[in-house]
């Protein structure tokens, strides 16, 4: 398997300001295709339905997918300064909304998009910002005399210990980033003197904190 990774946001959030008596309110979520873009939009216009404005935009990671709307404020001072906001985090797989509620002071073209932006990086930065990460799932199957020892050597490395198995022998449900996993498996099987049995599930995407 190739190893690649992205940079995207770990989960939906929102966050809000006030400017000049307007609320800007900033959603961030991470979505996988131009569906959940979408389903994500509608969400949260039917949150807030007597909002002036719903401002979006989005990066979808697979087709190389770009979308934005200025959801009626005047061209140019919505969407396309919350997608820079995204481009300049190098963030991908991820959609970013911004609810305005007018407060009857015009903020003009300038104050307009510092205030989309503002909110875009709000939003992100309640979201949190996760690299995700090619990942190789195994399992280790070891005896008990080695187990703690290996326990203690997972916890000390970059590896994600899902899951444990007791029964005539330990078997450790582990994954780790692809371009690791051929270097913690000569680590374990030297180890264990040859002992552990390693074997290799599948794939995905995960992240470490």
């Amino acid at each position: 398997m190739e190893y690649y990774s992205y940079k995207t946001v770990k989960k939906e959030s929102s966050a809000e300001f006030v400017e000049r008596k307007s609320v800007f309110i900033g959603w961030a979520k991470p979505v996988y295709d131009e569906k959940g873009a979408l389903d994500f939009i509608n969400k949260v216009q039917s949150i807030h339905p007597g909002a002036g404005h719903n401002a979006y935009a989005y990066i979808i990671r697979e087709n190389n997918i770009t979308r934005f709307s200025d959801a009626g404020e005047p061209s140019g001072t919505a969407g396309m300064p919350m997608l820079n906001v995204l481009q300049k985090q190098d963030l991908t797989n991820v959609i970013a909304v911004v609810t305005r509620y007018f407060g009857g002071i015009l903020l003009g073209a300038g104050g307009l998009v510092r205030a989309y932006s503002h909110a875009v990086k709000i939003g992100v930065e309640s979201a949190g910002i996760a690299v995700w990460e090619s990942f190789t799932e195994f399992d280790v199957i070891c005896s008990y005399a080695d187990y703690e020892k290996l326990l203690k050597y997972i916890k000390s490395e970059k590896i994600i210990l899902d899951d444990t198995l007791f029964e005539d022998t330990v078997m450790l449900s582990l994954a780790t980033r692809h371009d690791n996993f051929e270097k913690y498996s000569q680590e374990i099987i030297n180890m264990t003197n040859a002992k552990a049995i390693i074997d290799e599930r599948s794939a995905r995407f995960d992240f470490l904190d």
